[in-house]
């Protein structure tokens, strides 16, 4: 069911409750008047019967009745009987029918006092009367045939208007949830017109800062966060190419060549000692892949433990120490704490090892002397490391790409790399609930920090 169709009848449903609610109370308080009404009447007559008969002596039975049938207001099937103590009936006017109940509301009436009743379709009221120290009780019944066939009336205009009143209610309630649900509309044939050839395409934005609003420029908040994406993922795409291109065209062709002629086994060697190095390095490419590939699936599933972060950039230093003896580490440890155990964090050493040796590798690689500044600091509830170098430093501009594969900037094209470091050490940051940034000046070197908490 559409949602035009749902709302129209919930409209309907809600409208036509209040409105049946509303002629109910105007039937039912209707209702109620009109018998009050009606009892008062009665009571009046009776009672101005029993003055005229009992007060009046001038007045007997037979004038009474007399003045009874000259009234103009008499009602339907009207009865007066008055009793004495003895339960004597002393005068009868109106309708002969007796209804049977009069023995027994004459008792009630000396027991309790004054009485209303409904019998049948008749109006009842008994009525105590004192005089002269004599008690007397009026029982008086009608039948309110114009009250009834006013309610009968009042019933069928409600009827009527009820149903004119849903027939309303459901074609407004349609107009209405037509004219909400046209931006909605518009919005659903923009999005179809939506494909991933035409990403850049985004929802007019609506003058209004209500619901639909809001949802049009999340929606084109949305189609810009998978516009990156897509582009991220064509040039991701394309990097790995180019990145798997330029060594095994380097492999093809330095084995081709060397296929030509014969060779000095000198020859033979280094030729071999440079396809096996551009075949390192499509393995360290392979692998720091898969290790991305890895942790962003599988970021719940590494072991975590208490890991001594010193430790841990000491353990790195020697690592890059190992990968060229030119690289100069310096680690400094400020503001140590006197509690050894603050120095802790909940990690896994060996993704902690490869964050920290990727960033500390790239400051030594970009680094004119080829030197790395690292500093750990121990604050109240976290540890920060700091890594400087002295190098080109990275633009402003390409700061918010640098953590995407592959991306490198024009400054550091010249230098060996795959541009797959700063996305892995981003990742293992991440799964270690740290927090990773950079500050860069061109010209003047580059700030790596990252902030873990301790155990």
């Amino acid at each position: 069911m559409q949602i035009r169709t749902r709302l129209t009848l919930q409209f309907t449903v809600l409208v036509s409750t209040i409105v049946l609610l509303s002629f109910f109370a105007i039937y039912f308080f209707t209702k109620q008047f009109t018998e009050q009404d009606f009892s008062r009447r009665l009571r009046e007559k009776a009672i101005t019967a029993a003055i005229l008969l009992i007060k009046v002596e001038q007045v007997d039975t037979i004038l009474l009745k007399v003045i009874d049938r000259a009234k103009r207001d008499n009602l339907y099937r009207e009865s007066i009987r008055v009793y004495d103590e003895a339960a004597k009936e002393i005068y009868f006017s109106g309708d002969t029918v007796k209804l049977g109940i009069y023995q027994q509301l004459f008792q009630e009436v000396k027991a309790e006092g004054e009485q209303k009743l409904k019998h049948k379709e008749y109006t009842v009221a008994g009525i105590p009367f004192k005089d002269r120290g004599k008690e007397y009780v009026i029982i008086a019944s009608a039948e309110d045939v114009t009250g009834f066939n006013r309610l009968v009336d009042l019933q069928r205009i409600l009827v009527a208007f009820f149903i004119i009143s849903v027939i309303l209610v459901f074609i407004s309630g349609w107009i209405y949830a037509g004219r909400a649900l046209r931006p909605i509309k518009s919005i659903i044939h923009e999005v179809q017109n939506i494909s991933p050839q035409n990403l850049s395409q985004r929802l007019e934005e609506s003058p209004h800062p209500d619901e639909i609003g809001k949802l049009i420029f999340i929606f084109n908040g949305l189609l810009t966060r998978l516009e990156k994406a897509f582009q991220l993922q064509k040039m991701f795409v394309s990097n790995v190419s180019h990145e798997l291109k330029n060594p095994l065209t380097n492999i093809t062709s330095q084995l081709e060549v060397t296929l030509l002629n014969e060779r000095s086994k000198e020859e033979y060697r280094e030729t071999i000692e440079s396809v096996l190095e551009d075949i390192k390095g499509l393995n360290h490419l392979s692998n720091s892949l898969l290790d991305l590939a890895r942790l962003t699936r599988e970021s719940d599933s590494f072991t975590m433990t208490k890991v001594r972060l010193d430790e841990v950039l000491w353990d790195t230093r020697e690592s890059i120490n190992a990968i060229d003896p030119q690289y100069k580490v310096e680690v400094k440890i400020l503001e140590m704490p006197e509690d050894e155990n603050r120095l802790y964090v909940t990690g896994n050493p060996y993704l902690l090892k490869i964050a920290f040796q990727n960033i500390i590798e790239n400051a030594c690689k970009f680094s004119d002397d080829g030197k790395a500044q690292v500093a750990l600091t121990c604050k109240k509830d976290d540890l920060i490391v700091q890594i400087s170098d002295q190098g080109p430093g990275i633009e402003e501009k390409d700061l918010e790409n640098v953590f995407q594969p592959f991306f490198r900037t024009d400054a550091t094209s010249k230098v060996k790399g795959y541009g797959v470091g700063l996305p892995l050490t981003q990742r293992i940051i991440s799964i270690h609930k740290g927090k990773i940034s950079i500050e860069s000046t061109p010209g003047m070197g580059t700030l790596v920090s990252v902030i873990l908490q301790t155990a």
